[in-house]
């Protein structure tokens, strides 16, 4: 976890939110605030500026811990934004949904776009998604950033899998083992795999589409 996704969490905690009380008040998904806390990304100019509203603590403190800026919204010095700059802003290709892992392994088509994003990832791809199973997290229409490079499965965190010949994203819970829906209660079924299955990618961030 960085500095400042401690900051985060300790500012969000203090306040008694969830994740995705915090999420909706900054305009982002769950998965995006759960990758600022554990330093998987940083936010960036907007994202800090309705962190600051919503969580009324100061932009210097935000960034940098100093307590003279934990309740004013000074600027901070330029020296401070250093580890934020430092972040990468990659080009992403953007893909549509795939109807088997392969198209996601070995794409034999163009990517339909590519976006630009600061995040720290080793093998970035995206997706276009409208999954009502999953619509609480991602609500449609949504692009979603994917890290092939995924070791091991994080307890909260969403993957993307081949099931049944079919790629699925569900959220993955270590006790017990099993894959959530995060869609209508009740509507979706949790999957619980007696083998890990194919992990095609892990959610790092999530982009609302507002318009076409």
């Amino acid at each position: 976890m960085t500095q400042i996704g401690q900051r985060i969490r300790e500012a969000r905690t203090r306040r008694s939110w969830s994740q995705a009380r915090l999420a909706e008040a900054t305009m982002v998904s769950q998965p995006t605030v759960a990758n600022w806390e554990n330093g998987s990304h940083s936010p960036r100019e907007a994202a800090l500026e309705r962190l600051t509203t919503a969580l009324e603590v100061g932009r210097l403190w935000l960034l940098e811990g100093h307590m003279n800026g934990a309740n004013s919204n000074t600027s901070p010095d330029p020296v401070a934004d250093i580890g934020y700059f430092a972040t990468p802003i990659l080009h992403i290709p953007v893909f549509p949904w795939p109807n088997e892992a392969g198209q996601i392994e070995n794409p034999c088509n163009p990517p339909l776009r590519h976006l630009a994003a600061s995040v720290q990832v080793k093998s970035p791809f995206a997706l276009d998604c409208d999954d009502r199973a999953i619509s609480r997290a991602f609500p449609a229409p949504s692009t979603i950033i994917f890290d092939r490079d995924v070791k091991q499965l994080n307890d909260g965190a969403f993957y993307l899998f081949e099931w049944q010949n079919s790629v699925m994203l569900r959220r993955w819970r270590d006790t017990p083992s099993r894959f959530e829906p995060a869609g209508d209660p009740g509507r979706f079924e949790t999957i619980f795999p007696l083998e890990r299955p194919r992990i095609l990618g892990r959610a790092v961030m999530a982009i609302r589409c507002l318009v076409d």
